[in-house]
């Protein structure tokens, strides 16, 4: 009898095995099939955001909560005051004091440094107004990027060469948009920032050229938030 009943259970086993398995359906087409809906408890976040699910090599589902390896976006932010570019010959540091996503606080907006958790390929986005011109005797050249602090080197970078700002027709007070995307491997252990150096020529003194990174645009159609940064993991 307990022979019988072992392989009773065997048989038993290896049907629901090989079996395919519905939840709510007596015709599964899959290994699971569920006709409904799936909440995996695992996957939860404290924040009450949305996030994509990705897929681990081994199969495993992951979320950027639930593994801060996982891709997505990372951090977003903003100015939350003007840059003063009227004279500098050096780096001006960009903080984005204005968070409005750090999944993993991985950016401090105090000093403007992002430290990755995981080393992996990440984009990088810019986009930011450049205005309040009020002075034309000079041209403005930008350089801005992301500066690796730990090696001391820029890791992303785009000059945009000397705008027409000694033009007499020159509107007061515009913004003129940039933008820069590109993907690179950030590594563990390293500190970013972005910084941008706004001129060439030491000569230049207070009041001879007046610009700012706008933090925001103002009209009589509204106000809107001019410069934004993100960070996104992709692999």
């Amino acid at each position: 009898m307990k022979k019988a009943k072992l392989s009773f259970l065997f048989v038993l086993s290896f049907l629901f095995s090989s079996a395919q398995v519905g939840i709510n359906t007596t015709n599964p087409t899959q290994e699971l099939d569920v006709n409904g809906n799936i909440r995996i408890r695992g996957l939860m976040n404290p924040n009450n955001m949305t996030t994509q699910v990705y897929v681990r090599p081994d199969g495993t589902l992951v979320n950027s909560y639930s593994d801060p390896s996982a891709p997505g976006t990372k951090f977003v932010g903003f100015l939350n005051s003007d840059i003063s570019l009227d004279q500098d010959f050096n780096f001006k540091e960009i903080v984005l004091s204005n968070e409005l996503i750090d999944v993993n606080s991985e950016y401090n907006g105090t000093t403007g440094r992002y430290s990755p958790l995981f080393t992996g390929y990440y984009k990088i986005s810019m986009d930011f107004d450049i205005g309040d011109y009020s002075n034309d005797e000079y041209d403005l050249d930008i350089l801005i990027g992301l500066w690796d602090f730990t090696t001391n080197n820029w890791v992303l970078r785009r000059t945009f060469k000397h705008r027409d700002n000694n033009n007499s027709t020159m509107t007061p007070g515009r913004n003129e948009s940039f933008g820069i995307s590109n993907y690179l491997q950030l590594e563990n252990g390293h500190s970013y920032g972005f910084r941008i150096f706004s001129d060439y020529d030491a000569s230049i003194v207070a009041g001879q050229r007046n610009a700012k990174v706008k933090y925001q645009n103002s009209g009589s159609t509204g106000t809107s938030l001019s410069t934004s940064f993100s960070i996104e993991k992709v692999l």
